[in-house]
């Protein structure tokens, strides 16, 4: 794999991570902006404000020449997932919640499996070039 394939992989995982973290950012201020209460608006707050965190740091090591994190990217994937599921496990009857996490959690996964697959692709071309 060559350098510029490399290059370009890293930028995915790079985009794909920062869209990760807008769309965290938007989970966690769900819960005000569109009145989601009890249990399920503390979830929000708190999941949200962990995968825009994540994610950023995540956008942060890619953009500074160092090898995007597999890890990251598989745990923000797991995050997605729970943040779709959660309206069902804590039993929300909220629909516009529902569909909010659902929505955005489906998004979140499906980026950072782009991720992780940009991430294997760097770490592949770095190990071949070395």
């Amino acid at each position: 794999m060559s350098t510029q394939s490399a290059d370009d992989a890293a930028v995915l995982v790079e985009r794909t991570a920062g869209l990760t973290a807008v769309l965290g950012a938007f989970v966690m201020v769900s819960t005000a902006v569109f009145t989601i209460t009890d249990t399920l608006g503390i979830h929000n707050v708190v999941v949200g404000a962990l995968v825009a965190l994540l994610a950023s740091v995540h956008a942060y090591r890619t953009g500074e020449q160092r090898s995007p994190s597999v890890v990251l990217a598989a745990v923000l994937t797991l995050l997605g997932i729970w943040i779709a599921a959660a309206p069902y496990v804590i039993d929300s009857s909220q629909t516009l919640a529902v569909g909010i996490n659902g929505l955005a959690g489906v998004f979140i996964a499906i980026l950072s499996l782009v991720g992780i697959y940009g991430s294997v692709r760097t770490s592949s071309a770095g190990a071949a070039s070395a």
